[in-house]
């Protein structure tokens, strides 16, 4: 488990330093927009916000539905949880109130992304009037 965790940290990050370099390269070919160029950037801001909400969401849908499976077991970890490190089991009304906190903050993310979407639909209204 440790050995997979390490290889998706580092996975995650070499992506995420190649997509930096190539936003950062096409970004700078956008620093002077021509006319023809502001539809390429309203679409930018699109992927980029979509693929924001739909991490959000779901992370926030995950840490809801582990929450739950904490508060019907009673239970932290719950039973079947995969762990990294040996972690210390909490029972009772610890467990439940880590459940609780974990349910909450999934919600939080919820409406998060929710609220983000909600406010790029209203700028993507606004500004997509202006990229034509």
């Amino acid at each position: 488990m440790r050995r997979s965790t390490v290889a998706i940290v580092v996975a995650s990050a070499a992506f995420g330093g190649i997509a930096l370099w190539a936003m950062r390269r096409w970004l700078d070919g956008m620093s002077q927009p021509s006319p023809a160029s502001k539809p390429q950037l309203l679409t930018a801001f699109v992927w980029l916000i979509g693929v924001t909400v739909l991490l959000l969401v779901a992370l926030g849908a995950y840490l809801f539905h582990y929450g739950r499976r904490v508060c019907a077991a009673s239970l932290f970890p719950p039973p079947g949880a995969k762990l990294v490190r040996d972690t210390p089991v909490l029972r009772g009304a610890a467990a439940l109130r880590r459940g609780f906190a974990l349910q909450g903050l999934g919600a939080l993310f919820v409406l998060c992304g929710i609220g983000l979407a909600a406010a790029a639909w209203r700028f993507h209204a606004v500004f997509s009037a202006h990229a034509a």
